[in-house]
């Protein structure tokens, strides 16, 4: 019998607030999972992008008319199988004390099946006195709408079996001992959770195609009270039933100890991991799980951001990527963790993985899906810059891989060449311009990949990478830094979040803009003064040594940053990513829906216990707040709720919000964090890059950009290097045009072409260029000028720039 009701109501997903994340570790089994609430979320197959399910849970249903929904009325606990393998035991009770639920989930190592055994316990009454039905709510390839699903008996046995499927993914939903009854139906109007709990009945449909489907299966507890259910994929119906039934041949702690074990082998691989007695051992372990979990098996190198759809249950099949996508910069984070923790070959997956999808001009998509099919099509200078530093780092543990590596990073060198120092997007994700963050990683990967090229014998890309990594490292604090800033009273010098491109004339000169504030509801002025926005990414300028610790800018930038973006948890302190932040939820704590409330992360703890690690400070307290901003689970959120307690919308003060859990990019920077404490000293800080400029001396060279020209060079400057991304020669005067002199520039070899002026004692250079590839002038001159003074005279020194 047909149900009806079709399509049925539209589509949610469930919460982004996970409490275990797991999948077998071998690449045979091609099933991931997701929990919280006591139940299964998302279920992703047959790649770590392509969610199949929303959710799946236990009705029940007494005789007395009782009925109770897993994840809704009962009381939840969870905890690991073992500490080093990611299955879970759920124990799911009744508030009365009526019942319990336990349940066992991990997924079969030999096939695509998810197993989960259940053991119904009667604490009043008898068995007999209850029913107990599996709600599978199938969300096939990234979409509640579109899916089918069937009842039908079981190849000739007496067992009932239930399928879904949406194009060439299917689904097979079977038990032993087996289910005795079944019913498909439309969410919301024909499903079982409706029936049952509307009428304590359940109406047997056999059919509901192409909609928003839901299955419902009843259990046969006469056969007793243990049960275990198997939810099985493949590509056609007839592989997805075989799969099921092959893994329900072995009994479930057969499974569960291969499933085990397999765990317990690579994680004894991994020499960074402390003994299980010492602080720390128990969240390293969760969050070497995480980053592992999190990695893909059909293309083994590719990590996505969080197996979750932040405010899942507030947005439907138009977001169907969530974060289960790959973003280069996450991935890079989580491949340094991979290093960190001992495991060198699965962060060389990740950079191979990162050379198979470069594309041809250098650069990575913002975000895309496995197969490397972009998701978002914006461009983060930063994205580009970071798999330099991931090459680097391995080249230095596997010298004889680096002519591997090689190609790639001269690639990524030439982009950031040919389109920086300005990034259409910071690591925020949201605005164009001047970050210190992203400059901050692009400069300490030119000077990295500088190194590279200089060992692979290319000596002139070295000096011209290294060279505009000098020019820019010179430069970051006239493009980032104001003494004129507005956020604190009294605190007018600090860094800013950006400096948006939109301030900067043509003829380079800087002046005071507004940032485009995201996130912003409807009818509020998104516009806000450049000098009125602060974020702690110029941080990352000292952590990659381009700055020193006490550097006074970043000293005075932390006393803005403290006041106006720290909060103190009960547990410790948190950061906001930057005020005015949209990103989060409401001041009511509904659900983010385009605008909102940024709320602090996590991650940044950790990136200030980086710093003051440099600064010669205990790190250990950062560390503690990261472990105790975790969720059930340990997991780490995206965000932090900084409210006071919602219990109707799950908001707890110092809780995880609504967002993404877990963070992969979060549990990267616990473990980097935690290594860099064992060994005191910063992981990521690499020694040519701090011995050039935090530890060094000031280079005065300063680079003229065709993509950014600028209007002076500062007052310190020796030599001014004009860059062009094509052939030319250079026609140049510094008297007006008494004299000139013409040169043609040099070829960087990766495809832009140089030349230095001394400009010592000048005042200005004007110039122009005949292009020697089209025979033609350019038609315009440029001029260039020696700084008159500082911004301001009480503007403090910097340090190593």
């Amino acid at each position: 019998m047909d149900a009806p009701g079709r399509p049925g109501i539209e589509p949610r997903w469930t919460s982004s607030a996970k409490s275990g994340v797991g999948t077998a570790i071998n690449q045979r089994s091609r099933v991931w999972f997701t929990l919280s609430h006591g139940i299964l979320n998302e279920v992703y197959y047959p790649r770590i992008d392509t969610a199949t399910l929303r959710d799946a849970e236990l009705l029940v249903v007494s005789k007395d008319g009782g009925f109770w929904e897993e994840k809704r009325d009962l009381f939840h606990r969870q905890a690991y199988i073992d500490p080093e393998a990611p299955g879970f035991v759920l124990v799911n009770e009744e508030p009365h004390g009526r019942f319990r639920i336990v349940k066992r989930v991990v997924t079969w190592p030999g096939g695509d099946v998810l197993l989960q055994q259940v053991r119904f316990e009667v604490q009043a009454g008898t068995l007999s006195d209850w029913r107990l039905f599996l709600l599978v709510a199938p969300h096939i390839e990234n979409q509640g709408m579109g899916n089918s699903a069937v009842i039908e008996g079981e190849d000739g046995r007496p067992a009932v079996l239930g399928r879904a499927w949406r194009d060439r993914v299917h689904l097979s939903v079977m038990a032993r001992p087996g289910f005795v009854a079944g019913s498909v139906g439309y969410v919301g109007v024909s499903d079982g959770w409706t029936l049952l709990h509307r009428d304590r009945h359940l109406i047997e449909y056999d059919r509901a195609l192409d909609g928003n489907v839901a299955l419902t299966l009843e259990l046969d507890l006469e056969a007793g009270p243990e049960h275990t259910i198997a939810l099985a994929y493949g590509g056609e119906a007839g592989e997805a039933d075989l799969a099921g039934r092959l893994a329900l041949l072995h009994p479930y702690a057969e499974v569960e100890r291969w499933y085990v074990r397999e765990w317990k082998a690579y994680m004894s691989s991994l020499s960074g991991l402390l003994p299980l007695d010492r602080p720390h051992a128990i969240m390293q372990r969760i969050s070497a799980m995480v980053l592992r979990v999190h990695r893909d098996k059909q293309f083994p190198g590719a990590i996505i951001a969080s197996l979750s759809i932040p405010w899942g249950d507030a947005c439907g099949d138009q977001n169907i990527g969530g974060y289960h996508l790959v973003w280069p910069r996450d991935m890079v984070e989580a491949a340094q963790a991979l290093i960190a923790l001992g495991d060198a070959e699965g962060a060389r997956q990740a950079l191979e993985y990162l050379m198979a999808t470069q594309a041809e001009d250098g650069s990575w998509p913002q975000n895309f899906w496995v197969n490397g099919r972009p998701y978002w099509s914006g461009s983060q200078l930063d994205e580009t810059a970071f798999p330099i530093h991931l090459a680097y780092h391995l080249g230095q543990l596997e010298p004889d891989q680096e002519r591997f590596f090689y190609p790639m990073v001269r690639r990524a060198l030439a982009y950031i060449a040919k389109n920086g120092p300005v990034t259409q997007q910071d690591r925020w994700e949201e605005n164009a311009g001047y970050s210190a963050a992203t400059l901050a990683t692009v400069i300490a990967a030119l000077v990295l990949g500088g190194a590279m090229a200089r060992r692979q014998g290319e000596t002139t890309v070295a000096e011209f990478v290294e060279s505009l990594a000098d020019g820019w490292a010179a430069m970051v604090d006239h493009w980032t830094y104001t003494e004129e800033g507005m956020v604190v009273e009294g605190h007018p010098c600090h860094y800013q979040r950006i400096h948006p491109v939109t301030a900067v004339a043509e003829d380079g000169n800087i002046h005071h803009g507004f940032v485009p504030i995201k996130n912003q509801p409807p009818g509020v002025d998104p516009l806000v003064p450049e000098r009125a926005v602060v974020d702690a990414g110029f941080l990352e300028l000292v952590r990659y040594g381009i700055k020193a610790p006490d550097d006074p800018h970043v000293v005075t930038s932390l006393e803005v940053v403290d006041q106006v973006l720290r909060v103190e948890m009960p547990y410790g302190p948190l950061w906001y990513r930057y005020n005015h932040d949209g990103y989060g939820e409401a001041a009511d704590g509904s659900p983010y829906r385009g605008w909102g409330v940024g709320r602090p992360w996590p991650l940044l703890t950790g990136e200030r216990g980086h710093y003051e690690l440099l600064r010669g400070q205990d790190p250990e307290p950062y560390l503690r707040t990261m472990e105790q901003a975790a969720g059930e689970g340990g997991l780490i959120p995206e965000q932090v709720w900084d409210g006071p307690d919602i219990p109707e919308r799950e908001l707890f003060h110092g809780r995880p919000s609504g967002s993404a859990m877990p963070l992969v990019w979060a549990h990267a920077e616990y473990v980097k964090l935690l290594r860099s404490t064992l060994e005191h000293a910063v992981f990521e800080r690499y020694p040519v890059v701090a011995r050039r400029y935090a530890e060094g001396r000031p280079r005065h060279l300063y680079v003229w950009h065709w993509s950014q020209p600028m209007a002076f060079w500062p007052r310190d400057a020796e030599r001014l290097r004009i860059v062009v991304p094509r052939p030319a020669r250079l026609v140049y005067t510094h008297d007006q045009w008494q004299t000139h002199r013409e040169v043609e520039l040099l070829s960087s070899q990766l495809g832009m072409y140089f030349y230095d002026i001394i400009v010592y004692g000048m005042e200005a250079v004007e110039f122009t260029f005949y292009w020697t590839d089209t025979l033609s002038w350019e038609g315009r001159n440029f001029r260039c000028h020696r700084e008159e003074e500082r911004r301001s005279p009480n503007w403090p020194e910097a340090k190593g720039a």
